[in-house]
């Protein structure tokens, strides 16, 4: 998989070769988080696209019919309670019916969709009695030319606007090169096996969008450790959060006799991460449904422990072990690690970067990691050659120069990362330092 960027925030241009593990490290304000955000944009603004748009179509004809019914029965002398009531119902009623005529015949045409608009309005016998023919007649034109107009909406206008809006939540309005003068137009190519697609943007909104892949699988972004104390509340997170959470949150599968099989492949293929996770986090998680909150139940407490209580350090292997146990993590997903060192001593970036390579082995991921500790990316290099993924990692340097970052393939030289990290010396064969992290190799 490649990433070519263009014009983006601060990024001039780059190429990006994602396969495996790919690591960008550099200083502060280099473009490093941008690069990963475009790849969690591209991934879930269009992972089953076709779905996205049809949702779109059927929730404007939701809510468009629900304005012209309370448009034009709102003077019927009932209770505004049970109108609204009505008009719900009736609406809500309609869009299962398009939805299911689109599902057995692809398309709808005006008739059927009279009929469905004839039969659901007037099962509300009272609406039918009180309007006269040309009343009631009039509505259900209305009605029928409102649904026709939405399934008649070209859908490259539809991915356009998704795409647009869901750049624009991630980057806050602002994905225009940030460089003075640059009247070029904002783009962003990913190619897979050959095919490619193309995204361009003018003014922060998308102008074109070609489109040669279908993307099916998701995009998981991890910069917050914090968000594991946040998973019982209700707020307004950014995109990159509001998904994670809602993969940590998931329920579905919880009952006592789900899933056992697949738990039990899932620790014996996976035993090695297992192992990994346990030699920091120690312990099984519980739910506590009556409160919504979240414990780590250990041996040697005599309560679980919230995760309110935990460190930060271990709020950062709570999430990958809650996203390996939950079977959230698919074969062939992308993963976005934002600066995961930040919160972590020495010997746990060694810890978590040997559970980054054991997972990307073992589910065949695309890990985009983010990063400016020498400590990180050397145990990722030490790693990757010890369980032999080294063939797939990739190393890239982010740097400023004058107004934008460039990005620079390194890997066949990763030495210049060290000394650009605050010219720190090349530490991993240190034998000192790799037995004060005790690693095990």
């Amino acid at each position: 998989m490649r990433l070519h960027i263009e014009n983006f925030a601060k990024i001039g241009e780059a190429d990006i070769t994602i396969d495996g593990i790919t690591v960008i490290a550099g200083e502060n304000n280099t473009g490093k988080s941008t690069v990963g955000k475009i790849l969690f944009s591209q991934f879930n603004a269009l992972c089953n696209i076709e779905h996205k748009v049809m949702d779109e179509r059927l929730n404007e004809i939701e809510q468009s019919t629900r304005m012209i019914l309370q448009n034009d029965i709102n003077a019927m002398d009932i209770s505004r309670s049970m109108l609204l009531g009505k008009i719900w119902n009736m609406s809500n009623r309609i869009r299962q019916n398009i939805r299911g005529l689109l599902g057995e015949k692809g398309a709808a045409a005006g008739q059927d969709i009279r009929e469905i608009a004839e039969k659901e309005v007037g099962a509300w016998k009272e609406l039918r009695d009180t309007m006269n023919p040309a009343e009631w007649s009039a509505l259900i034109d209305k009605i029928t030319q409102n649904i026709n107009e939405v399934l008649e909406l070209p859908e490259e206008n539809i991915v356009m606007e998704v795409i647009s809006r869901y750049f624009n939540n991630v980057f806050y309005d602002q994905m225009h090169s940030l460089a003075p003068h640059t009247a070029n137009d904002t783009m962003v190519e990913l190619e897979i096996k050959g095919k490619k697609n193309t995204i361009s943007f003018t003014k922060n909104r998308c102008k074109e969008f070609i489109s040669g892949i279908d993307i099916a699988h998701k995009a998981i972004y991890i910069d917050n450790p914090f968000i594991i104390d946040e998973l019982s509340t209700i707020n307004d997170l950014n995109p990159m959060g509001k998904l994670l959470k809602e993969l940590l949150t998931d329920t579905s599968g919880t009952e006592p006799m789900d899933g056992i099989i697949e738990t039990l492949r899932a620790k014996e293929k996976l035993s090695d991460i297992y192992a990994a996770l346990g030699s920091v986090v120690d312990g099984d998680i519980e739910i506590n449904k009556a409160e919504d909150e979240f414990y780590l139940k250990n041996e040697h407490f005599d309560e679980p422990i919230s995760f309110h209580n935990l460190s930060t350090g271990m709020k950062s292997f709570m999430i990958l072990k809650l996203l390996v146990e939950k079977g959230c993590i698919k074969e062939k997903d992308v993963i976005i690690l934002d600066e995961p060192e930040i919160h972590l001593h020495p010997q746990w970036q060694i810890a978590y970067a040997e559970l980054i390579v054991l997972l990307q082995k073992h589910f065949d991921l695309s890990v985009v990691v983010t990063t400016h500790s020498p400590y990180f990316v050397d145990a990722i290099n030490l790693f990757s050659r010890k369980y032999e993924t080294d063939a797939k990692t990739n190393y890239y340097l982010s740097a400023n120069e004058g107004d934008v970052a460039v990005m620079e393939n390194v890997t066949d030289h990763i030495d210049v990362i060290y000394k650009n990290l605050k010219n720190l010396k090349k530490v991993s064969f240190d034998p000192i330092f790799w037995e004060r992290a005790s690693v095990n190799i």
